[in-house]
């Protein structure tokens, strides 16, 4: 199998054969197992520097979870928020960010939806979430959109609507208190 330094490129550890990687070559597991990898599809390039910005919606809790990220990550964005005083402050700043309703198609615009690669819908509000998430689908069939709701209906009503993602609150409450409980009645195996 080689030198433990890793592959020359002249070993043949496996092939391929209708989508699955098979290793020819035993591991050495006591139940002699062998192993089958399946290939994932390709996925669409990730949005990073070179991509367009990242629009997001709501500069609560959630969207500036997400602009830190962006920042570390040195990928463009901006924000689209109501709240007068926060998109003062923001831009005072020295944050781009635009004053209005994501949901309404000239905010959109605003925000340049058409060259964004990604739409971050954090608001609370699933209404907007929703009439948002159609109206950029619509303006960018490209975008990668992920959405905020509530509920898990919601959720799949934006799902429906184009969103790519779709976060749902209830869910991810749900999986919280089931690990929780799990810690503390099971004991973290």
């Amino acid at each position: 199998m080689g030198d433990a330094g890793g592959c020359t490129g002249d070993e043949r550890f496996g092939v391929v054969r209708s989508g699955t990687v098979a290793l020819e070559e035993p591991l050495g597991w006591p139940d002699g197992s062998r192993v089958a990898v399946r290939l994932a599809p390709e996925q669409a390039s990730t949005p990073g520097r070179d991509a367009g910005p990242v629009i997001i919606a709501g500069y609560g809790l959630a969207g500036r979870c997400v602009a830190d990220l962006l920042e570390q990550g040195g990928i463009p964005y901006v924000v689209v928020e109501r709240n007068v005083a926060t998109v003062r402050t923001q831009r005072d700043l020295g944050r781009r960010v635009v004053e209005g309703d994501i949901s309404e198609e000239r905010t959109l615009v605003a925000a340049r939806v058409a060259s964004a690669s990604v739409l971050a819908l954090t608001i609370p509000d699933e209404d907007a979430v929703l009439r948002a998430t159609s109206t950029a689908r619509r303006l960018n069939p490209d975008l990668y959109i992920i959405a905020r709701t509530t509920y898990a209906s919601r959720g799949m009503r934006a799902a429906q609507l184009g969103a790519n993602e779709v976060i749902k609150s209830e869910q991810a409450v749900a999986m919280l208190f089931y690990e929780k409980m799990r810690q503390r009645l099971i004991g973290s195996a």
